[in-house]
């Protein structure tokens, strides 16, 4: 191997280990980048109406897959239908908003009528809903739920927006 391979290989690693530092790796979406765990498989969802090949929203599963983290970023407002409430699926336990100098949060848990995954969200809208972005969790039961908490609330708090 030459020279020059063997630099470009090492400064490969390199930066790939940079990049999974701590058992936590980032996520660079179109207009987004956040931090989920190493472990987690990435699953984009719904691509960028803005950004050609990128993606607006993805899940990161755990590899047990009793857990699943949302993001849904996109450059303004948008919907996200990845996570609707689906007729016949699903029934919303809980909803409620509270707004704070012209943010607006909206937490809802959405249960499962049978067998399947809990999902809990939360919403963030500007006053004229021109920005909105949803983060949010599905979990198999409470174990799972408590097991990811405190890597879900990373998740949450690693996120980054960007604007054009």
């Amino acid at each position: 191997m030459g020279i020059f391979r063997q630099a470009t290989v090492f400064f490969a690693v390199l930066s790939m280990s940079a990049f999974a530092k701590d058992g936590v790796t980032k996520y660079k979406g179109a207009w987004f980048e956040i931090e989920y765990p190493s472990a987690f498989a990435v699953e984009p969802s719904l691509t960028s109406q803005t950004m050609p090949g990128e993606y607006d929203s993805v899940f990161f599963a755990a590899p047990d897959e009793s857990v699943r983290f949302y993001i849904f970023s996109p450059q303004w407002g948008g919907e996200n239908r990845d996570i609707n409430v689906r007729k016949g699926e699903h029934a919303a336990v809980t909803d409620k908003s509270e707004t704070k100098d012209g943010t607006t949060r909206r937490y809802f848990t959405i249960k499962p009528k049978g067998k399947g995954m809990t999902r809990s969200y939360v919403e963030t809208t500007n006053a004229d809903k021109t920005v909105r972005w949803v983060i949010g969790i599905e979990y198999a039961d409470q174990q799972a739920y408590d097991k990811y908490k405190s890597a879900y609330l990373k998740f949450k708090k690693s996120l980054k927006q960007f604007a054009d």
